[in-house]
Parts: C-alpha cells; sequence; structure tokens
C-alpha cells in the first residue's frame, strides 16, 4: 500500500510539467525511497529511517523520477 501511495505521489508531481532549466527532462520531478516495518520486529525508528534512504539513493541511482521499496529485511 504505501508503494502505491508513493507512487501516486510521484506521478502527480510529474503530472504538473514544472519547469526546471537545472535537470535533463526539463520539469520537476522526485524520486522516493520507501520502507516499511512489521510491529513485531526490534525495527528502530532509525533503522526504518536507514532502510527508507538507501531505496531513495538506489532510486536515484536507476535514473531519478521512481520509487523504490526497501525490503523488511534489509538492513
Amino acid at each position: 500500500m504505501g508503494h502505491a501511495i508513493a507512487e501516486r505521489l510521484r506521478a502527480s508531481v510529474a503530472a504538473l510539467h514544472l519547469a526546471h532549466a537545472a535537470t535533463d527532462a526539463g520539469t520537476v520531478t522526485i524520486s522516493v525511497g520507501a520502507a516499511t516495518t512489521n510491529p513485531h520486529t526490534t525495527d528502530t525508528p532509525a533503522d526504518l529511517l536507514a532502510r527508507a534512504d538507501s531505496a531513495l539513493y538506489r532510486a536515484k541511482q536507476n535514473g531519478r523520477n521512481q520509487v523504490c521499496a526497501a525490503d523488511v529485511d534489509t538492513a
């Protein structure tokens, strides 16, 4: 569900076609890193944030303007 919400947000920003001369595409886009946790894990908020941050950098490395999700088991 979180990935679907992030994808809708990404698509909504892209659909605005806001000019941004400093980008290859010429318009504003976003990359999103998403992470979830299970209430039965020992994850801390910092663990969750670290996984989301890692997924964000993966989205940027893969070409930007996309959503990447972190696996629950990924540190």
